[in-house]
């Protein structure tokens, strides 16, 4: 019998559970083994810790020069966050019942383990080799956001209102109870994100903020509407990995994957990724470069209009999640840069949108 697949840490790693679970995946040649391995930190999740492994076989060419292993925080608080958000078993469970499904550039998987109920996972994952990690803070040019978002069609547009993905408990989380408990804890959580954020962020951004907060009830009642699909949740620079001579990026980290407008991810990246200079100059032409992928992809009956409407109403997701996932995770200096950067970027865009008229009563 073989190691056990699921296990806590990387500090549990060793070379006889590499060659045991590498075995059982199929990915090293017939009685071939790891001898040894090197690790080092990747990426800057804040929910999650993630590990490449380069390793060393009995015979070369035995086997992936390197693969990424991905394991719940050691922070108590965020390891907490993804237990109580279910982000860990939402993760593991998308590679195993919805990634064979997508368009869109996802790793390969080797392990894909999670208790639910204790929140330790482990997911064991190819290594997008020379990949590197985009960068939310720089934001991207406006090639990059139109391959981007041809990736998010490539992600929606295959599981377009299916009935089957729409039934899966822990993929369609959204409810109006949902949206009670999220508010009340935008409510308890927003005085201090304000007091944290209140000498570096602009004024008119901060009552973006104050307004949005107070009403997100309201915008949740506004969300029910219109078409489903899985909705990445996160779709932003950070999780995608970009290789050199290949245009289309890979999307990572799915722990926010939910049954949702796919709006919502549109204007996320275009928000939160672009600059405000190249968002309002070029939003128009991307908005109609991702309804031509959906189409290209097989979505009928959902409009650039309606597409355009929608993108105004969800200018306010990076906001939610900005000022959530800020006051709920381990503190970091590049946190607070990357949380102050993109929640600002995201209240401008609800400005030049004039969305805010969408939570006024007559709205």
């Amino acid at each position: 019998m073989g190691a056990p697949s699921l296990i806590h840490t990387p500090g549990e790693v060793t070379a006889d559970w590499l060659t045991s679970v590498l075995g059982q995946a199929g990915a090293l040649a017939n009685g071939a083994r790891v001898v040894s391995f090197e690790s080092e930190p990747i990426g800057t999740g804040q929910m999650a810790d993630t590990v490449r492994f380069t390793l060393t076989f009995d015979a070369r060419g035995s086997g992936p020069a390197s693969v990424v292993g991905k394991f719940a925080s050691a922070d108590d608080q965020s390891r907490a966050t993804g237990l109580a958000l279910r982000a860990y078993e939402v993760e593991v469970r998308f590679y195993r019942e919805v990634a064979a499904r997508v368009a869109a550039r996802v790793p390969g998987t080797y392990v894909c383990e999670v208790e639910p109920e204790t929140g330790w996972f482990t997911l064991l994952l190819e290594d997008v080799v020379g990949a590197s990690q985009g960068d939310q803070i720089e934001a991207c040019d406006v090639d990059t956001a139109a391959a981007v978002l041809e990736e998010m069609a490539g992600l929606h547009a295959p599981c377009w209102d299916s009935p089957d993905l729409g039934a899966l408990e822990w993929l369609n989380r959204e409810s109006p109870e949902s949206d009670q408990l999220l508010a009340a804890l935008m409510s308890s959580l927003a005085p201090g994100f304000l007091e944290r954020y209140a000498d570096t962020m602009a004024p008119e951004h901060q009552e973006v903020c104050r307004i949005f907060a107070e009403r997100l009830s309201l915008w949740g009642e506004l969300r029910r509407s219109g078409p489903r699909t899985a909705s990445h949740g996160d779709f932003r620079l950070d999780n995608l990995l970009f290789q050199p001579g290949n245009p289309r990026p890979v999307v990572v980290d799915w722990q926010t994957v939910t049954w949702s407008g796919g709006s919502g991810d549109v204007a996320y990246f275009i928000g939160g990724c672009l600059s405000a200079e190249d968002r309002r100059a070029n939003e128009e032409d991307l908005l109609a470069h991702y309804h031509d992928a959906l189409c290209r992809h097989g979505v009928r009956g959902y409009t650039l209009e309606q597409l355009q409407a929608d993108v105004r109403r969800d200018t306010f997701f990076g906001i939610r999640i900005g000022m959530l996932a800020s006051m709920l995770v381990q503190r970091t200096e590049r946190g607070d840069l990357m949380f102050l950067t993109s929640v600002s970027r995201h209240a401008q865009h609800v400005l030049d949108s004039d969305a805010l008229a969408l939570l006024r009563a007559d709205g």
